[in-house]
C-alpha cells in the first residue's frame, strides 16, 4: 500500500540525514576508535541522553557496533571509508540526488553547479592513494590488453576526466604513461590537478579544461578512453570525432557502460533515469548502441567483453 512505502520513503530519507549529518559532524571519523558514550557526548557537545540516543540510531543503522559499553564504527564502514571509492562523496551525492529529482518534478531540469560537479566526480571516481586502486584498473583491463600494453610508455587521452581517479590510479600502476586528460569544469580538473601533485605524478599528467570537441592534437595518441555516460547527445558525435583524429591509425579506444536496467525492482533505476535524461545523458545505453555510435563515427570494433566493471568495447582507428 502507498501508505507503507510512504513509511519506508521516510525511514530512508531519515537514515540519509542520520548518516549525512553524522559525516559533516565529523562523527565517523571520531568512532574510527572505541567511545564511550561521555566521550561521545563530550565530541558532540549533544546533551548526555540525546548522544546516547544518537549512538543507539547509529547502531541501529549499521553504521556503529557496540562492544563492552564503547562504540566503534563497523568493520563495513570503516573498510569502506578507506575503499578505493570516495563513501563521503556517496553520502554528498546521495543528498544531491534528491534534491535533482525535486529540481526535475518542479522545473524539467536538473543543472549542475561547479560544486555539484566536484561531488559527482568524487563519487564516481577510483581514489588513486586507496590501497589496491591500481590493481582494480589492472584487473579492469585482464580482458584487453592491448589497451594496457598501448597505455605502457604511450599516451592516453582521458576524455571526461572528471577528478582523473582512473588515470591517476593507471599512471601508479604504469611508471611509463603520459596522458592528457580533457574536463569541462575547471574546478573539477582542479582536484585532479592537486591528486596528481599529492602522488608525484604531475610530470606524467597534462590536465586540460576545454570542450572536449574543440581538443586539436592530431594523431598524437595511442589509446583514449571515453567517459561516455557523461556526455549530453548534442557533444557525442563530435567528441568522438575529435578522439578519433588524436588517436594514431590502429589507436586504441576503450568505453564503458555504467549502467543498466535491472531485472527486479527499477524504481531507484527510474529514478536516476529521470534526472539523467532531463540533464541530457545517454543514460543506460547498451553497450552495443554505443559502439554503433563510435563505428558511425570511424572506428572499428574489436570487440566487446562483459566485465566485473560492467561491459567495454574495444575499438580502434582504422589502420590506412
Amino acid at each position: 500500500m502507498v501508505t507503507d512505502s510512504l513509511a519506508t520513503w521516510a525511514h530512508g530519507a531519515q537514515a540519509l540525514a542520520l548518516l549525512s549529518a553524522a559525516q559533516e559532524r565529523g562523527y565517523l571519523t571520531y568512532l574510527a576508535r572505541p567511545r564511550t558514550v561521555p566521550e561521545f557526548a563530550a565530541f558532540s557537545g549533544l546533551p548526555g541522553g540525546t548522544a546516547e540516543d544518537v549512538l543507539a540510531a547509529l547502531v541501529a543503522h549499521g553504521v556503529a557496533a557496540e562492544s563492552d559499553g564503547r562504540f566503534s564504527l563497523t568493520d563495513d564502514l570503516a573498510a569502506a571509508l578507506s575503499g578505493p571509492s570516495d563513501l563521503v562523496a556517496k553520502i554528498e551525492e546521495a543528498e544531491l540526488a534528491a534534491r535533482q529529482v525535486a529540481a526535475v518534478i518542479r522545473t524539467g531540469k536538473a543543472p549542475l553547479t561547479a560544486a555539484e560537479a566536484v561531488i559527482v566526480g568524487h563519487a564516481n571516481a577510483l581514489r588513486p592513494t586507496a590501497a589496491g586502486a591500481a590493481a582494480l584498473v589492472e584487473k579492469l583491463f585482464e580482458s584487453v590488453p592491448e589497451m594496457w600494453q598501448a597505455m605502457d610508455g604511450g599516451r592516453l587521452l582521458d576524455v571526461g576526466s572528471g577528478v582523473s581517479g582512473f588515470v591517476l590510479s593507471a599512471a601508479t600502476a604504469l611508471p611509463g604513461l603520459r596522458a592528457t586528460t580533457i574536463e569541462l569544469v575547471p574546478e573539477v580538473a582542479a582536484v585532479a590537478v592537486a591528486r596528481a601533485r599529492e602522488l608525484g605524478v604531475a610530470d606524467r599528467i597534462d590536465a586540460r579544461v576545454t570542450d572536449a570537441r574543440d581538443f586539436d592534437e592530431p594523431a598524437a595518441y595511442e589509446a583514449a578512453f571515453w567517459a561516455q555516460p557523461f556526455f549530453p547527445e548534442p557533444t557525442r558525435a563530435g567528441t568522438l570525432a575529435m578522439i578519433l583524429r588524436s588517436l594514431r591509425p590502429g589507436g586504441l579506444l576503450l568505453v564503458q557502460q555504467l549502467d543498466a536496467a535491472p531485472a527486479g525492482d527499477q524504481s531507484a533505476f527510474t529514478l536516476r533515469r529521470l534526472v539523467a535524461h532531463a540533464q541530457g545523458l545517454a543514460f543506460a545505453r547498451p553497450i552495443a548502441d554505443v559502439v554503433a555510435e563510435a563505428v558511425t563515427a570511424g572506428f572499428e570494433q574489436i570487440r566487446t567483453v562483459v566485465t566485473d566493471f560492467g561491459p567495454i568495447a574495444l575499438l580502434r582507428r582504422p589502420l590506412p
